[in-house]
């Protein structure tokens, strides 16, 4: 069972010089986050201690994002695989946190880039 923490947060990274704190749920500079997202050379970067999942054509459920790291992980999320607002999930070091985060626009070159995110918690 997970627990929601931030609801559909639209957060817009100016450029590569700054990064999404997936537990904070805000824009911060690069490199001051224990657990992010970073934007470089037209893909999202992902910590090595966390794992994804690129969901196809639906939003998933924490329970699916699981589901998904566990039988289909990514390990690179290039923009255009996350265009039309396809969903992806981060599952983070501890394992018990996920989000959930949708591409919104991503300007070409070193543009700003704007995302949707939720945050759930494993409850227990």
């Amino acid at each position: 069972m997970y627990v929601p923490g931030c609801s559909d947060a639209e957060l817009a990274s100016p450029d590569p010089d700054y990064a999404f704190d997936l537990p904070a749920g805000k824009v911060v500079p690069a490199g001051t986050a224990t657990w992010y997202l970073e934007v470089a050379d037209g893909e999202f970067v992902l910590p090595e201690d966390s794992d994804a999942f690129a969901a196809a054509g639906y939003v998933p459920s924490p329970a699916d994002c699981v589901r998904g790291i566990e039988t289909e992980p990514v390990a690179t999320l290039p923009f255009d695989e996350a265009a039309d607002e396809r969903p992806f999930c981060v599952r983070g070091p501890d394992e018990k946190s996920i989000v959930i985060v949708r591409l919104i626009e991503a300007v070409p070159g070193e543009g700003p880039v704007t995302v949707v995110m939720s945050r759930h918690r494993e409850s227990g």
